[in-house]
């Protein structure tokens, strides 16, 4: 804030003897946010304050749709600036991008799943019935080479009276306890092949749990991130309407559905209407920590890198002055601190 300070006590603006400034805004959370009152609030709507109070501009908020992108508006003279306009290669031949305030990228956002009904579909799953019969012919083969070593020098806990498949089951046991550090005590070999074996079955037995213990999770555990944009391709998908989650899915020949908002997108995913909804990331994490009926899983994905900017009409003399404040902020630690509060998810379910 010091830093602030300073620039407003240096800076002469030349934009300060302008007219009020048409601000051009629609509610896009986390970066631009109206609550019940009315009042704006927001990553982008924050900074664009601390800019305007170092430029010493005065503006009015003109307030559009959430679907409006409002580059078009922009382009048109019906506003001066844009406040959350995403950073596009074509669109720059019309209008000028800011430097970006923040980066992002795109998610995926699929119900919540119910993990003990999960876990219960993966104890009867075939991949863990595989796991049950490797581990099984494993035990079975140490118990084998046990049981020939000891029926002669220690017949009474592995021979003896016992059949041959008596032995076995005894060997059997003896490998799994083992296996298992549990270690009863109720059976030991004494010779020394045997001991051998055993010592060189519990070294083998620390390898085994910890990747069995691996297996098993992965059996269990169905809500593994998808493999974006691939397993798209199998599920009904929604968007928000000309957002970049649209035009990188467009251009990968993925059909979706077309929402005003994550906030709606959300709600369709949560009323089973649709799949996946793909959308910034950020966004998406915010809405759902927002809105606690809105539950689902978001996937981070490395798709489609976002920044976010604010925008003027090209050639804009506001465009110089603009930029430089921004940058000057953007490297302060006080917008450090607010990002990281947009960015981190809160425990009491808003962003401050």
């Amino acid at each position: 804030m010091l830093r602030i300070l300073c620039l407003l006590l240096l800076s002469i603006s030349p934009l300060a003897a302008q007219d009020v400034l048409r601000v051009g805004v629609v509610e896009r959370p986390p970066y631009s946010i109206q609550d019940e009152r009315g009042n704006w609030y927001g990553m982008a709507v924050q900074l664009w304050r601390h800019v305007a109070e170092v430029q010493q501009l005065r503006y009015e908020f003109r307030e559009y749709p959430p679907e409006d992108t409002l580059l078009g508006r922009l382009r048109s003279g019906e506003i001066d600036v844009v406040l959350v306009a995403p950073l596009n290669a074509e669109e720059e031949e019309f209008v000028d991008f800011l430097q970006a305030y923040h980066r992002t990228a795109l998610g995926v956002a699929r119900p919540r799943s119910n993990g003990l009904k999960n876990t219960i579909n993966g104890l009867f799953s075939l991949q863990f019935l595989y796991i049950v019969i490797g581990l099984s012919a494993l035990l079975l083969l140490v118990g084998v080479i046990m049981y020939f070593l000891e029926r002669g020098g220690n017949g009474e806990q592995f021979g003896g009276e016992r059949t041959w498949y008596q032995g076995i089951g005894t060997g059997f046991w003896w490998a799994g306890v083992t296996m298992t550090t549990i270690g009863y005590g109720d059976k030991a070999p004494v010779t020394l092949a045997g001991r051998a074996v055993a010592m060189l079955w519990m070294l083998l037995a620390l390898a085994v749990t910890s990747s069995l213990t691996a297996a098993i999770v992965s059996a269990t555990n169905r809500s593994q991130p998808m493999q974006f944009p691939r397993d798209l391709r199998t599920r009904t998908v929604g968007v928000t309407l000309d957002s970049p989650a649209a035009a990188f899915l467009t251009s990968r020949g993925q059909a979706f559905q077309t929402f005003d908002s994550p906030r709606s997108g959300l709600r369709a995913l949560a009323d089973k209407e649709i799949e996946a909804f793909v959308d910034d990331e950020t966004a998406l994490r915010y809405v759902i920590d927002e809105y606690r009926s809105l539950s689902a899983t978001i996937d981070r994905t490395n798709a489609e890198i976002e920044a976010y900017a604010f925008a003027v009409p090209q050639g804009s003399p506001l465009r110089e002055p603009l930029d430089r404040t921004v940058i000057q902020i953007t490297l302060t630690e006080m917008w450090r601190d607010i990002m990281t509060a947009y960015d981190a998810m809160r425990t009491d379910g808003r962003y401050k």
